[in-house]
């Protein structure tokens, strides 16, 4: 073999020893630790309804409240008033409070008309409720209007208010 082979195959051998060991160079490093953190949800909800003694009559004659007798004539006005406790738990919770349209069905319902009068928190008229007003009282009032206007036509018939949905719904703050 000839020197100068020799010579390139030892000088490449030197370079390949050196290459391998600038590889394993050294860093220095640490580490840290976040620690574990509970996280827990608030909580947002309506009690059950309350309706108290059921519909009043809203009349001159101040004849109270509705009974299982009762009859109505052309020109009453009925009032139903639910009360719920709010559970409204959370930071910056924010909720929308809305009820469903009343609907009503069955003979007598052309000659009414149906609708959700007040929504309050604690007496104050609101469609919105906050963390701040948990454990207060949400109320829903309905009335319903017998048209005076109605004819002989809508004597001894009924009618059926259909359930009204009272809803929360939470908006993000």
């Amino acid at each position: 073999m000839k020197k100068s082979t020799k010579g390139a195959l030892a000088a490449g051998a030197a370079a390949s020893l050196l290459l391998g060991g600038a590889g394993s160079l050294a860093y220095w490093t640490s580490t840290g630790t976040i620690s574990q953190s509970s996280i827990s949800s608030g909580d947002l909800s309506l009690g059950s309804a309350d309706c108290g003694t059921g519909w009043s009559f809203d009349d001159v004659e101040g004849t109270g409240v509705l009974t299982g007798t009762s009859k109505l004539v052309p020109g009453d006005v009925l009032t139903k008033t639910c009360t719920y406790v709010i559970t409204a738990k959370g930071d910056h919770l924010k909720a929308d409070v809305t009820a469903s349209t009343p609907s009503l069905t069955g003979a007598l319902a052309g000659s009414l008309s149906a609708s959700v009068t007040n929504i309050k928190v604690d007496g104050v008229n609101t469609t919105h409720i906050t963390s701040a007003d948990d454990g207060k009282s949400l109320s829903v009032t309905v009335g319903v209007t017998y048209a005076g206007t109605s004819g002989n036509t809508t004597k001894n018939l009924s009618a059926v208010l259909n359930d009204i949905t009272v809803t929360a719904t939470q908006s993000h703050a």
